[in-house]
């Protein structure tokens, strides 16, 4: 039985890019093979994924360090036994700088004016700028920057956090694909500090796997809460901007293929540019030309002014406010921080007015959508 502590190795069975050449942005479409895993998921749940680092990013960390990267080191948790270069890979994050690190590093610097900056930059007025120096370095860089310290191999070992899975949002449903899982991943890149960063497991996913090699190590992560409605023929509303589009394209499958949903179903996306940027277009327009599907678009870059998700929710808001007096369940996916803030936000301006609310009253009522189960989310 396979499980997060024991992760099958599924191969990538096909791999495509969602965007469209032109784009500034590179989303990818991802197949999973699942046969011979005995892994059964639920539309909803998740696909944890163990990644492994890039060998140049692990090479830049060894020079770091000075080590060959055959010294072999101890796992503080797990006791085993690895050669430093299949542990900074596979085991040990070396991307974000550890608490332990830092004030090791700083407990040991003995350039007098390094060791001030570092004290000052601890300091809790400094917390703002702190965050955006741990932002711009990874590890290789911070130890390159403090080449005065010198860690041996287990000591680095010691001082690093562990590699976590990441977690991506199932895109498929089992009973319309099979022994197969779909995911949609947004290759990360971006610069600091001079340099180029990539995100780890979307860069291992993306790039870094060949197709057909049964390497990537994945689990299933249920979901309890990020679930369809008990009725399938219910309506639903659903919020997925970017990346956040992966459930609903699993929730629709299931309702629509398997269910034969007669229900209304009413989707926001959201990207840059409906040109480069409009993930599952053909599916979504096939969906809408038999009835099945309403479609409200947020193309942000398309116009001068920049158009989201919440925007759209507002130019329908009489009507969105209907379909929940009516018991739509309106789902949210994507981006935690400023998304699903933002959604709410205007969730609770649209119950004031169109439900002429109050606004402590406005938010009793997205309170009870809470405690019925009529408004979920699934953010990250």
């Amino acid at each position: 039985m396979y499980h997060k502590q024991h992760p099958f190795l599924a191969s990538i069975k096909a791999r495509y890019a969602l965007t469209k050449l032109g784009s500034q942005k590179n989303t990818q479409h991802l197949i999973l093979d699942l046969r011979g895993s005995g892994l059964s998921y639920e539309v909803g749940d998740s696909i944890g994924v163990y990644p492994r680092h890039d060998p140049d990013l692990v090479a830049k960390t060894l020079r770091a360090l000075q080590a060959t990267g055959l010294e072999i080191v101890q796992h503080k948790q797990t006791g085993e036994l690895f050669p430093l270069r299949e542990f900074l890979t596979a085991k040990a994050n070396i991307t974000d700088i550890s608490p332990k690190l830092f004030r090791e590093v700083h407990a040991r610097q003995s350039n007098l004016d390094k060791k001030h900056d570092l004290e000052e930059l601890s300091q809790e007025h400094n917390r703002e700028v702190f965050k955006a120096y741990l932002e711009k370095h990874e590890v290789w860089d911070f130890l390159l920057s403090h080449a005065e310290v010198h860690f041996t191999p287990q000591e680095m070992a010691d001082l690093l956090m562990p590699l976590l899975p990441r977690f991506y949002s199932i895109a498929s449903s089992p009973k319309h694909v099979g022994e197969e899982v779909h995911l949609t991943v947004a290759s990360l890149e971006y610069e600091s500090n001079g340099h180029k960063r990539r995100g780890v497991c979307t860069h291992y996913l993306c790039e870094l796997v060949e197709v057909g090699e049964p390497v990537v190590p994945i689990f299933v992560q249920p979901s309890h809460s990020f679930r369809l409605p008990e009725d399938p023929h219910q309506a639903m509303i659903m919020i997925g901007p970017g990346t956040g589009i992966a459930p609903f394209r699993a929730f629709l499958q299931e309702r629509l293929c398997h269910h034969q949903s007669k229900g209304k179903h009413w989707l926001f996306f959201g990207e840059w540019r409906r040109e480069y940027d409009f993930f599952y277009e053909e599916d979504w327009e096939e969906l809408g030309k038999l009835g099945h599907l309403r479609l409200e678009l947020a193309f942000s870059r398309d116009q001068e002014h920049k158009v989201y998700v919440q925007h759209k929710m507002w130019e329908q808001g009489e009507e969105l406010y209907r379909w929940l007096q009516e018991g739509a369940y309106l789902y949210v996916c994507g981006d935690a921080q400023r998304m699903a803030k933002d959604v709410e936000a205007m969730l609770l301006s649209i119950v004031q007015e169109f439900g002429q609310k109050e606004e402590r009253a406005a938010r009793e009522y997205v309170k009870q959508l809470r405690q019925q189960k009529r408004y979920l989310r699934d953010v990250y």
